[in-house]
């Protein structure tokens, strides 16, 4: 009898310390280890040191030895620190899900070595240097916080740093003054003489915490305390004049409507999805309309913005047009060198371009992600990222339909799809890979760890 009471003590007990958790990312009560919580703290201090947009240090700040920030020895640790403990991640660090990437790797540490030699380079100081590199390593941090169960709670650290961050881009936007550091504001004219402000800069992840909260409206319920975040973070997206990010935000939502409806089988849901959208939009209007100055003309420069594009298409101009002759550039910087292995790590990754033919190339390198590809890494690379973009994009699909439950990973691989079907076949910037020149960019290791760890977890 005292065996059982014993017992059913410490079933009370552990249900006491293991809360309900429930979907939504603010409501969530899980237990979370103190090493996970260590984990996603060293994350996020990389993701607020290295965006810069907060309006409350600059990144000068940081800067502890010539062009390294205190991010750089948290990224080289937390990478260090992960592979130290592969044992709690075998399995998902063992994956054959993971064999392209460690594949792509090892052409990355080739090409290195290789460029060294060729560029004469140090060898220390340029291994550390590459930091863009280094982001592709942040895959393994995310795969051991996967693993001890620290993704929400690094969503809810930055929360509310996104919430700041978006106030000030929307301050920034509208009055033409920066509010935040390493920020650009550019006055840009458009069609019929209209001059609006431009930030380049972006915001702290809002975007994926207006598209989570959207998800959970339609997948899940209605909660209208979340519409005021939702405006907030859409807000900012609709004043930075991005044709590709309007697009590609319209698309996503679209494909979680119609994940929802092959999910439910229910077509009456559409009823719903009606009232969601027209609570949505009239939000979004009050809110532009009532707390945005000069609302009417920015409405008109909206309009006038969608017309530049079509213009820039039309005519091959702007951005557009930019964009194709980077393209030639690349490709004929790749035809003329080593086909096979393209002109590998040169310096101008790391050190400011110096002529203005370099300058051409620079900008092609963060603007074209196949040409990029091509011409750094040759066939071998290109046709590895060919490679990657089929098998994550399939992949991702597949966890997608397995998935049964309307979870933040789910989300997670429902964005992942879209991510990797809109690089390939619908963005004008002609990106084909979700793979970047570096490899994987902060955002996409976060992303194929989810792919992974879902993979292995498909309750979760």
């Amino acid at each position: 009898m005292v065996v059982k009471v014993s017992n059913n003590l410490r079933t009370i007990a552990s249900g006491l310390n293991r809360k309900i958790s429930h979907s939504s990312l603010l409501e969530t009560y899980d237990f979370v280890s103190q090493r996970a919580k260590f984990l996603a703290w060293g994350i996020f201090l990389i993701f607020f040191i290295e965006n810069g947009t907060l309006g409350l240090l600059p990144k000068s700040f940081y800067f502890v030895y010539r062009n390294m920030r205190i991010s750089d020895f948290l990224l080289y640790g937390l990478t260090v620190y992960s592979l130290f403990n592969i044992r709690e991640y075998s399995e998902l660090y063992r994956s054959r899900a993971l064999i392209i990437i460690k594949l792509f790797f090892v052409l990355l540490l080739g090409q290195f070595i290789v460029s060294v030699i060729l560029y004469e380079q140090n060898f220390i100081e340029y291994f550390f240097r590459l930091k863009g590199i280094w982001f592709s390593f942040l895959i393994f941090p995310f795969l051991l916080l996967l693993k001890r169960g620290g993704l929400k709670y690094l969503g809810k650290i930055i929360l509310p740093f996104a919430i700041v961050s978006n106030i000030l881009y929307i301050m920034s936007a509208v009055t033409g003054t920066a509010f935040m550091p390493d920020i650009g504001i550019d006055k840009q004219e458009l069609p019929g003489g209209l001059k609006v402000y431009r930030v380049f800069g972006g915001t702290f992840f809002g975007e994926y915490f207006f598209l989570y909260f959207v998800y959970q409206w339609i997948t899940d319920k209605i909660r209208l305390w979340q519409l005021p975040l939702i405006i907030l973070f859409v807000t900012p997206h609709i004043l930075a004049f991005g044709r590709a990010a309007w697009l590609f935000m319209s698309f996503v939502v679209l494909a979680i409507f119609i994940w929802n409806i092959y999910k439910t089988k229910q077509f009456k849901i559409f009823i719903r999805q009606i009232i969601l959208f027209l609570v949505f939009l009239a939000g979004v209007i009050y809110f532009f309309t009532t707390y945005i100055p000069e609302s009417e003309y920015l409405t008109e420069a909206l309009e006038a913005r969608i017309t530049q594009g079509q213009q820039d298409v039309k005519y091959k101009t702007g951005t557009y047009g930019s964009r194709l002759q980077n393209i030639e550039a690349l490709v004929g910087l790749w035809y003329n060198t080593n086909i096979l292995f393209g002109i590998g790590m040169h310096p101008l990754w790391v050190i400011r371009a110096q002529t203005e033919e370099e300058n051409i190339y620079a900008w092609g390198f963060s603007d074209v992600r196949w040409a990029a590809i091509l011409a750094a890494y040759g066939l071998t690379g290109f046709l590895l990222a060919v490679i990657f973009q089929l098998y994550y994009g399939i992949l991702s699909f597949r966890v997608l339909l397995r998935s049964k439950l309307n979870s933040i990973f789910t989300f997670f691989i429902l964005f992942t799809v879209c991510v990797f079907f809109f690089d390939t076949v619908i963005n004008y910037s002609y990106k084909l890979f979700t793979l970047t020149l570096w490899g994987l960019s902060q955002t996409n290791a976060l992303f194929i760890a989810i792919v992974i760890y879902k993979y292995h977890y498909p309750e979760k």
